[in-house]
């Protein structure tokens, strides 16, 4: 709704708007965990909960069965997926995309791993100049 209301009164104003919808592929698996412990830190993350988080990461591992044996791997990414903290962690991860200073003309949304970002300007160019720049971010 936050976003219709930013189209309908750009556009009652005589606005030109874009709408740039980005989904994050393979988020959930792509999650680098010391960028999640570098946002816990940026935070102000309590130590005790740091700490605990950093345990939560340490020496994590997949196995993979097949007919002819089983490979392990480690793992230095990916939000624990089923977990009760997956998407906590995803949530902190993705929140620094909407502290990024956009422009006074730019509203930025989330939900999942899907953004939505709508740029408004006084014509096709200008909007077209400010997506550029947004997107770069």
């Amino acid at each position: 709704m936050a976003l219709k209301d930013c189209v309908q009164s750009s556009t009652d104003d005589g606005q030109y708007v874009a709408a740039l919808s980005l989904d994050v592929k393979g988020a959930f698996d792509a999650a680098w965990l010391p960028g999640i412990l570098a946002s816990l830190r940026q935070l102000r993350c309590p130590g005790n909960l740091y700490k605990l988080c950093g345990s939560y990461f340490k020496d994590r591992t997949a196995f993979l069965t097949m007919n002819n044996g089983m490979t392990q791997r480690n793992i230095s990414k990916g939000c624990p997926q089923g977990s009760a903290t997956g998407p906590g962690f995803w949530n902190i991860l993705y929140n620094s995309l909407l502290n990024l200073e956009y422009r006074q003309n730019t509203k930025v949304t989330a939900y999942a791993d899907d953004l939505m970002i709508l740029v408004k300007g006084s014509n096709q160019v200008e909007v077209e100049n400010y997506a550029n720049i947004e997107t770069q971010k």
